[in-house]
């Protein structure tokens, strides 16, 4: 737990004792906050509780501010707390409270900042899910990992987590595989170049495919007829699947399941949920409204089955079975979606791309519907990726066939690196992949800044084992140091941010934001940066100093718990906390 969570608590306690007695409510404590403070000067950490909870209470706030800060002063930890603007208390705390965080630190090791805020609570991760119908590309890539380490996590804070890949094996797209691979089939036999007619995927990566058909049944498929579409969708969908997975194994992205849409619907689950919806007087034949975003020549009105999402806060009534009698995609995914309940899960996280942001609401009010409001369903979006290379914006589009596949990125410069820029911008604004930038050896590159400083950590507790005893430099050792010594405001506030770790992991499980882990890691690593220069310039601050021992056997705790810290966020993302730097 972090030590802003327990703040709050001795400040809830007095708040139950000073100001409510015996009409104290357990509401109370989810009604005020206790975070950083948003500028040093203010102190350490700040709370709202004075702005929140005096209109609550009904007293004047002025007043109320006074009493409180008479109390809070009286916490043990406490060195100083005042009133800044309109209800905001600023706290500040003893060095002694930060030095017993350090030992913390310390004790737990690669445990630090772990919580059961979940309480083994099942919660399903579906994320990447990209139509089986060709390689990954630099879109999915940000998706992936994004998922991936809101997956760890979520299992950090302790929840019960479960990661899936969503196959959709039914439906046009489907069709335009079948017949995109039977003309790569078909280019076997002819030395000459065919034109790609506008109705298939024009990529090349679809020729192997086609080859290997060629070499597995030679002749037999020169017709698309009902039976070889099926050969060719079976074989087209397996060979791309392995390359999808052996993608994400490169990226170091494992799920705990694949499930196909076509399986869904073999198994009934559609009909399951048509079913439950039509009972509950939620489906109706109607006619959809023509479009207004977009011009249909060739668009009538004509009857189809809807679903009463409006009812639910959607904008229109949506399609569930279309006019031919076929599922739309919607009623495939309500059925995937109830599919996971009836497998336990009431949690759930969909991670989608930025295309798929229309199709938020009419896809919770459905789940809403069908599992009668007893699901949290959250669906997170990822933006773009801007791919820059010689200072050139490369342009992609996937229709025709021009993308930059995410084994070629991670060839290029590595998963470390690939999955670390993925997360460094929040994933609702668009991300700019740089190659120049993320390959050079500066500040300007996130990945090798955060890495360079657990690899100077390293250095320092490699370079003091040559002067110092090994059983001085262990744990229980460090743990012991006169860390009193330690008087420098710049290794004060490096040990106060060390001590932000677990606020950082539980906030970035709370609000399913794991951009939250580079931005501290890469303050972090700034704040240390900044400190080893400044050892250059003043021989006071190197953190190996012979002739002060118990000062540098204090400063070398210090460097230890930097280390965790490093290790255990970049172990979060999936990247490896080097020793050395190549």
């Amino acid at each position: 737990m972090s030590f802003y969570n327990n703040l709050k608590k001795d400040i809830n306690v007095i708040i139950k004792d000073r100001f409510f007695n015996n009409n104290y409510k357990k509401e109370i404590y989810d009604m005020f906050h206790v975070n950083e403070s948003p500028v040093d000067k203010f102190g350490d950490v700040s709370t709202n509780v004075v702005l929140s909870l005096s209109k609550f209470l009904k007293i004047d706030p002025t007043s109320f501010a006074d009493d409180l800060l008479k109390e809070i002063k009286k916490i043990d930890y406490v060195k100083n707390a005042k009133v800044e603007g309109p209800g905001f208390i600023n706290i500040s705390l003893k060095k002694n409270f930060w030095i017993n965080e350090l030992k913390k630190v310390l004790n737990a090791k690669d445990k630090y900042g772990i919580t059961n805020i979940g309480k083994s609570q099942k919660v399903i991760i579906e994320f990447v899910s990209a139509n089986p119908t060709g390689p990954l590309h630099i879109g999915h890539c940000r998706g992936a990992v994004y998922g991936d380490v809101l997956a760890n996590l979520l299992d950090k804070v302790g929840y019960n987590v479960f990661k899936e890949f969503y196959i959709n094996d039914t439906g046009g797209q489907i069709e335009k595989l079948i017949k995109s691979v039977f003309f790569r089939y078909q280019e076997t036999f002819t030395k000459k170049k065919l034109t790609i007619p506008e109705n298939i995927y024009p990529g090349d990566y679809l020729i192997p495919i086609g080859k290997e058909i060629r070499k597995k049944y030679g002749t037999k498929l020169k017709s698309l007829d009902n039976k070889n579409s099926k050969i060719i969708m079976k074989f087209s969908l397996n060979r791309i699947l392995q390359n999808i997975k052996k993608d994400l194994d490169l990226l170091g992205v494992h799920f705990d399941n694949f499930v196909s849409e076509n399986l869904l619907l073999e198994n009934k689950k559609v009909d399951e949920v048509l079913k439950i919806l039509k009972k509950n007087n939620l489906i109706y034949q109607g006619i959809i409204d023509k479009p207004k975003s977009k011009k249909i020549d060739d668009w009538e009105p004509r009857k189809q089955h809807l679903f009463k999402s409006k009812d639910f806060g959607d904008d229109v009534d949506r399609p569930i079975i279309k006019s031919d009698g076929n599922y739309t995609y919607f009623a495939k995914d309500i059925a995937y979606h109830f599919d996971k309940f009836q497998r336990g899960f009431y949690f759930m996280i969909n991670v989608w791309g930025a295309d798929h942001s229309g199709y938020i609401k009419r896809l919770k009010s459905a789940v809403s519907a069908v599992t009668k409001n007893k699901v949290n369903l959250i669906i997170k979006i990822c933006q773009l990726v801007k791919i820059v290379e010689n200072k050139s914006v490369m342009k992609m589009s996937k229709r025709e066939g021009k993308f930059l596949p995410i084994d070629k990125v991670i060839k290029k410069v590595g998963r470390d690196v690939t999955r670390f820029i993925m997360l460094t911008r929040k994933n609702t604004e668009k991300l700019e992949f740089d190659f120049k930038k993320v390959t050079k050896e500066s500040k300007e590159n996130p990945v090798f800044y955060v890495q360079y400083a657990h690899a100077r950590c390293c250095s320092v507790l490699r370079e003091a084992a040559k002067n110092f005893n090994s059983h001085e430099m262990t744990i229980e050792k460090l743990k012991k140091a006169s860390f009193d010594l330690i008087q420098d405001d710049l290794e004060l506030e490096l040990i106060k941010d060390i001590a932000k770790w677990p606020k950082i992991i539980e906030d970035s499980a709370i609000y399913q934001e794991p951009h939250r882990i580079p931005f501290y890691l890469q303050s972090l690593a700034s704040k240390f940066h900044s400190l080893w220069n400044y050892g250059i310039k003043n021989s006071k601050l190197r953190f190996i100093n012979l002739k002060n021992r118990n000062l540098t056997i204090a400063r070398l705790g210090m460097i230890y718990g930097l280390k965790i810290v490093v290790s255990n966020g970049l172990h979060l993302l999936g990247v490896k906390p080097l020793e050395v730097m190549k």
